[in-house]
């Protein structure tokens, strides 16, 4: 007897096709509704975008603007995890678990690290209308742990309502050597040899396919397109004719560019006039007050931040025509949005790589200095130093990760398609609105409602509202709301045009916490603190504030950074939660969310080997990237461990090489108990053959690229690596052995 549920079947059925009637189940339909493209752009601070003041050419979202309408008043949330969740929720983010990254789960409901099936995405709730549903790029909304081939995975793109995906599932990625999945399954590395590939190129081919298929078979359903570059995110690299193309313009500075896209700002509208600059930040010094060697440092960062975010616009360009030829554009909502302000974690110098920030070190002047010829090329992850992040967010205060509004007032574009005749073209918009209003928007405008059950479990309400009545009218009044910001510890509310924020140091007491008050309907830049004049007027947003904390879930408060959080506080059921790794050789790479935790701990990796005489050199594990990590390795028939710290490698060798035939070979790496020094040994059949001292490892965070056995695939780890370097002996499995319990506790598993 079969079990398959049988549907309503409305014709008849006779004793042969010739005296029956055939009938055919309905399928959900969604002709005549527009597209949709959300096209999301990461560290993006508000005064980036030429429509938005900067002389960085960005024509084509430019053009988006003008034929669109621009908000100035619209705020993410201070990260791209908690942004991106409420982007295609409609909810609030600790109000459905991501109130931070997702590679944290603190054991609450709101710090969950994934979006609860309770709070559906747009592609969930427009697939069950019809709609194709592709997402493309930066996901960075699986809990991080669960992006191995063994999942779970309901928090992957395609569990979340997606037909079709291809992107990265991390915070970021290198675009020449980007972690890449398609699906549910990992693409192959691109060829390290070929010059001309570049992430954000693949990124648009990709959307184009999945737009070029669709059309080709079903032109009459509409579909909806996710994409999520890379950029403006670290690592910053961009093709050299792009970055030549602005070699020398940034040579004046960050105080002089600063000021003209806030004169821009003034003379083109996009803020009201008497809007004040405020003073620099804390920590960002005047560029007449810097050394020659340091202006000239700086000024190559910014030369390739600008670069990276023209060639995303040109990239951008293709997609855009692509849609115009095949007559889809004007029937397409096309939302452009920063996810958060630029980011402060270049520090006072800049960085050449993604780690160090993480692990609280930041290079020195001079190490930037020597290495200035990276910064445009393949061996460097770059992000800009603090000046320049000030400059991005231009005229707003602070950064990225701030509730203060340089890091949660962002851009934001929306292109009607042709159908909403009612709303005027090329216009600016000052009405606040939130991230949260841009899914109640989209379904105002493709008559869906959002559901209240799906998939058997009811849904929460979207917090967000339309922003439909803004769009056609640029007078209109908004509805009295109140919205509340928090990103580690740092807390603001807005109501009503009034705005409360308090700046969080880590492991400060909250109680001593500074409120500010600004009358942001007068103060758009957050330059007169009103605090002191207007104590009850401060009262009653502190107290709205925590009343909104409750409801959402903000609490309990956690100000601890990301790698402690991501490191430290392991959930007990991660594949983390161990002391013991065993690591099959053929295994696909693991995200570094995923790999065993071994920074700030004893580690030792082993491996049984078979190596035919004069033959069998290749890498038996690489962790890491150019940037940052270690590989274990045979070559030239020695026994290699080279730790790559920041860019500068130290190899460990034994003076004699290995045995041929089979012999069991490992690296144990123990910390010394000074700083982060640690002792290096490498073991040959169970005896020391070779050993070594490290001044300074890595104290919380080994690389934002993960783990590869039997090859280094992706950016390359070792010295000198070109290509993978695939170990030809016999390899069949290597294991890493936590030597403390780790923070898995001393959990094991077999083998």
């Amino acid at each position: 007897m079969s079990d398959t549920v049988q549907e309503p079947f409305a014709g008849r059925i006779g004793r042969t096709y010739r005296d029956s009637v055939p009938s055919w189940p309905s399928r959900p339909t969604s002709t005549g509704r527009p597209n949709v493209v959300f096209v999301v752009l990461d560290d993006m601070g508000f005064g980036s975008l030429g429509c938005y003041g900067s002389e960085i050419d960005t024509p084509v979202m430019d053009r988006l603007a003008a034929d669109g309408v621009m908000f100035t008043n619209f705020h993410a949330t201070a990260l791209c995890s908690p942004t991106r969740a409420s982007l295609l929720t409609g909810r609030n983010h600790h109000a459905v678990g991501m109130a931070y990254l997702s590679h944290v789960d603190d054991g609450y409901p709101g710090y969950r690290g994934r979006i609860t099936h309770r709070a559906a995405t747009l592609a969930e709730m427009v697939r069950e209308h019809g709609y194709n549903t592709f997402a493309v790029g930066k996901w960075h909304l699986t809990p991080m742990d669960e992006t191995t081939a063994a999942g779970p995975y309901d928090q992957w793109p395609l569990g979340r309502g997606f037909e079709r995906y291809y992107g990265f599932l991390e915070g970021l990625t290198d675009h020449y050597f980007p972690e890449l999945y398609s699906d549910n399954s990992p693409v192959p590395p691109p060829d390290a040899r070929d010059e001309d590939y570049h992430l954000t190129t693949d990124l648009i081919d990709r959307s184009i396919g999945f737009v070029r298929d669709q059309t080709s078979m079903t032109p009459e359903k509409p579909f909806f397109l996710y994409l999520a570059f890379g950029a403006t995110h670290t690592p910053f690299q961009a093709p050299a004719d792009f970055v030549a193309k602005y070699r020398g313009r940034y040579d004046e500075g960050w105080d002089v560019i600063r000021r003209r896209r806030y004169e821009r700002q003034l003379d083109t509208g996009v803020i009201p006039a008497g809007t004040q600059l405020p003073p620099a930040n804390d920590g960002v010094p005047a560029w007449a007050d810097l050394g020659p060697q340091a202006q000239r440092l700086y000024a190559r960062f910014q030369e390739v931040y600008a670069a990276f975010l023209d060639h995303t616009d040109h990239e951008l360009g293709r997609l855009v025509a692509y849609l115009e030829e095949i007559g889809r554009l004007e029937d397409t909502i096309v939302v452009v949005v920063s996810d958060n302000g630029a980011s402060q974690e270049g520090g006072p110098h800049g960085v050449l790589d993604t780690t160090s920030y993480e692990n609280g070190r930041f290079p020195s002047l001079a190490e930037n200095l020597a290495r200035i010829d990276e910064i445009d090329g393949r061996t460097a992850h770059v992000n800009y130093p603090l000046g320049w992040a000030q400059a991005g967010n231009t005229p707003l205060k602070r950064y990225k990760q701030n509730t203060h509004a340089g890091g949660i007032r962002t851009a934001m574009i929306v292109r009607p398609p042709r159908a909403l005749a009612d709303v005027p073209r090329g216009g600016v918009r000052d009405q606040f609105h939130h991230v949260t209003d841009v899914v109640p928007t989209v379904l105002d405008l493709i008559g869906i409602e959002a559901p209240g059950t799906l998939g058997g479990l009811p849904q929460l309400p979207i917090d967000g509202v339309s922003m439909r009545r803004t769009l056609t009218d640029p007078t209109a009044a908004i509805d009295p709301r109140a919205q509340y910001f928090e990103t580690l510890g740092h807390r603001a509310i807005w109501k009503d045009g009034w705005k409360a924020v308090a700046f969080h140091r880590r492991g400060a007491d909250y109680d001593d916490d500074r409120w500010e008050l600004y009358h942001l309907e007068k103060d758009f830049s957050e330059s007169t603190d009103l605090a002191a004049r207007m104590p009850d007027k401060l009262a009653e947003l502190v107290d709205a504030w925590w009343a909104e904390a409750e409801q959402n879930k903000v609490l309990p408060l956690d100000d601890r950074g990301f790698a402690e959080r991501a490191t430290v506080n392991i959930r007990p059921d991660s594949p983390r939660n161990r002391s013991r790794f065993v690591l099959h050789n053929g295994m696909h790479h693991i995200g570094t969310g995923a790999a065993p935790v071994v920074a700030g701990h004893p580690f030792e990796i082993s491996a049984a080997i078979d190596r035919p005489a004069d033959t069998g050199d290749g890498v038996l594990l690489a962790f890491g990237s150019v940037n940052s990590g270690f590989a274990l390795l045979v070559r030239d028939g020695h026994l290699e461990f080279d730790f790559n710290h920041y860019g500068t490698h130290h190899i460990t060798r034994t003076p004699q090489p290995l045995p041929a035939g089979g012999s069991a070979v490992a690296v144990r790496v123990e910390p010394t108990g000074q700083g982060t020094a640690a002792d290096v040994t490498l073991l040959v059949d169970g005896e020391p053959a070779a050993s070594s001292h490290l001044a300074e490892t890595f104290e919380h965070f080994v690389a934002f690229q993960g783990l590869d056995v039997g090859g280094d695939r992706l950016s390359p780890v070792r010295a000198g690596g070109d290509g993978p370097f695939p170990f030809t002996g016999t390899l069949r499995q290597v294991v890493i052995e936590l030597l403390d319990g780790g923070p898995g506790r001393g959990h094991e598993v077999n083998d």
